[in-house]
């Protein structure tokens, strides 16, 4: 019971953490970057990778009422975080513009010590820490706002 309990209260705090990666002063973005425009930093603009970063956020955003649907089952809250890990650590990947990747990076590193330290107190719930789970979760936060602050006028 008590996992279940963890999983909970980190989920409802991860779903209240990017609430700011879906702000609605956010432009929507519908052009994708080519593959050429992503093949050098130099060649990828500010908006091709704002497109990236805003599509990842939408993406996000949409996964939200899941993982707050997940909390009374650990095994699909672990595979949203997983799926959200994966949909920053690949937003992070595709951004070679120089002044969105240093946020994009951030996120992307933020949202990996979220999920490792989550998978940690899964395994054993008697190591969560309130104060620890606080701070990763306002850095989360911080990062996430960063990035939708970054592209939130291009």
């Amino acid at each position: 019971m008590k996992k279940i309990s963890v999983v909970a209260a980190a989920s409802i705090a991860l779903v209240a953490a990017l609430s700011g990666c879906s702000a609605s002063n956010a432009p929507t973005v519908t052009a994708t970057p080519t593959a050429s425009a992503t093949a050098t930093a130099a060649a990828q603009t500010h908006a091709e990778a704002c497109a990236i970063v805003m599509k990842t956020m939408r993406e996000l955003a949409s996964k939200q009422g899941e993982a707050a649907s997940a909390m009374s089952d650990p095994s699909k809250a672990q595979a949203i975080l997983d799926e959200m890990s994966a949909s920053f650590a690949s937003m992070d990947s595709g951004v070679n513009n120089a002044e969105v990747k240093v946020k994009t990076s951030a996120a992307a590193a933020a949202f990996s010590d979220y999920a490792d330290y989550i998978k940690k107190i899964q395994a054993d719930p008697t190591t969560v820490s309130t104060d620890v789970l606080t701070t990763k979760l306002k850095a989360l936060s911080s990062a996430s706002t960063a990035v939708g602050t970054e592209c939130a006028g291009a």
